[in-house]
């Protein structure tokens, strides 16, 4: 994906995605599991709960955003 990416494991973008999901920066936090998703060492696995946090991201984002123009 992108070029800040280099040097990571598939582990250790998945690692660094759940903590942008912690600290509820959800659009870094995509980014992150899909480029774990798409690292070269990425696990069935690892692809699989990657892809998977992206479409529950999404999903609290949806939500969030939803709540957010309708008070």
């Amino acid at each position: 994906m992108g070029h800040f990416h280099m040097g990571h494991t598939a582990e250790q973008l998945f690692e660094m995605a759940q903590e942008c999901r912690r600290t509820l920066r959800f659009g870094e936090a995509i980014n992150m599991y899909r480029a774990a998703a798409a690292a070269p060492d990425a696990t069935e696995e690892l692809k699989r709960r990657a892809l998977a946090s992206v479409e529950l991201v999404q999903e609290i984002n949806g939500f969030v955003n939803t709540d957010l123009m309708n008070p």
